[in-house]
């Protein structure tokens, strides 16, 4: 078991395959990490072993690992604020590039992962305004149902070229699913009491629980007193020390370390056929794959922190290119991520103390989070940021 993760997460994939084989895993569990580390892929690996039929082998073939091995398995509700759309287009890209059925399958995986999100159990906990995303989300899965010709260059043009049409409802309403609700909460719940699924054990992921609403987090609290019996709740997080601390209390917690310069160059190459030295984070392969301009994200991120540690005003016009060029969440977060790294090395090069260092991560870290909950524009949070770094004594 977790044969495929193995080379690269080792650390938390031997733990959780000895937690499993003991018959001590629990039915709470937090992977804490950053962004592309890799937390998800533990948890849903965690997911298929313990829905396996066997022993949770890579190459099982029952009912179970074959539906998991496509993301097509029923028993899975996945939502929180993940960035479903840059994924999903770096993917598109790969497939475009390299034609294989495993890219193909990496595609379909990153599609069905949103699709999580849509699942019929949760139908109820939406706005009737929202009710359609659902229907799209239906049109997209019956597609990927669908036998067409991805073997030719030809075909697979026409195939991302459907894909991204039916893809178009759903992006366009929002660039990272969001935050999690406590009509969504309450709709897991009542999904766990159904008996429809017998003793086939059911999985919850939940991601950036920091930032759901204070009523949706108490809520989920109390699934975690007394979890339903063969449910398994997964909370994936960025920022672990701003959970509440009778959540933590109630979760046992797997820190997923960022990957190594090893670890990163071997994922690459191994999924992508591409030289790993090339690209500095996971991260940053992904998004540039996006379309995303990371060097020049990071150049912005680091002219800002030069600023913000010398208390020196961005202009007016210099800032209103900023604010324009991060004004996506995508961009954003890598730009916030990207500041504290340039934050830390000023730090670590003696050109800025370490108590104000502290206070600028942060500060940032604390507008990033009020920005994603309350859906703050990335030019305003951009802006309003900079002038209160300017303060921070």
């Amino acid at each position: 078991m977790f044969e495929s993760v193995m080379p690269y997460r080792r650390e938390a994939a031997t733990l959780l395959s000895q937690q499993i084989s003991s018959d001590s895993f629990p039915q709470a569990v937090l992977f804490a990490g950053s962004r592309y580390s890799g937390r998800l892929t533990l948890a849903m690996e965690s997911a298929r072993v313990l829905s396996c039929s066997n022993t949770g082998e890579a190459n099982c073939a029952c009912r179970s690992c074959i539906d998991f091995s496509w993301y097509a398995m029923d028993n899975v509700i996945a939502v929180g604020n993940r960035d479903h759309v840059t994924r999903i287009d770096a993917h598109l890209a790969e497939f475009l590039r390299l034609g294989t059925q495993e890219s193909h399958k990496r595609l379909v995986r990153a599609l069905r992962l949103m699709l999580l999100q849509y699942h019929g159990a949760l139908l109820g906990s939406t706005e009737s305004k929202n009710s359609s995303a659902f229907n799209a989300a239906a049109s997209l899965d019956e597609f990927l149902l669908s036998s067409d010709d991805i073997d030719r260059p030809e075909g697979r043009k026409e195939y991302v070229r459907q894909l991204t049409d039916l893809l178009k409802p759903l992006q366009s309403s929002r660039s990272r699913s969001g935050a999690l609700s406590i009509a969504q909460v309450r709709a897991l719940q009542e999904w766990t009491m159904q008996t429809s699924f017998g003793r086939q054990n059911r999985f919850i992921l939940l991601e950036g629980v920091e930032q759901s609403t204070e009523g949706a987090r108490n809520s989920l609290l109390k699934m975690l007193e007394e979890p339903p019996a063969h449910t398994y709740l997964f909370l994936l997080s960025e920022q672990p020390s701003r959970l509440l601390a009778t959540i933590l209390s109630r979760v046992q917690r797997h820190h997923v370390a960022p990957y190594s310069e090893g670890e990163k160059n071997r994922l690459l190459a191994d999924l992508f056929f591409i030289d790993g030295a090339e690209h500095p984070s996971v991260e940053e392969y992904f998004l540039s794959r996006a379309g995303i301009p990371c060097e020049k994200i990071r150049s912005l991120a680091k002219r800002y922190a030069q600023a913000s540690g010398a208390r020196e005003a961005i202009g007016r016009e210099e800032l209103d290119v900023m604010c324009t060029e991060l004004d996506e969440p995508v961009r954003l977060g890598y730009f916030l991520s990207e500041f504290q790294c340039s934050v830390r090395e000023m730090f670590l090069c003696g050109t800025l103390a370490e108590s104000r260092a502290a206070r600028l991560v942060s500060v940032a870290g604390e507008a990033e989070m009020k920005a994603s909950v309350y859906n703050q524009s990335g030019r305003l949070m951009v802006e309003t940021l900079h002038y209160r770094l300017l303060e921070e004594s």
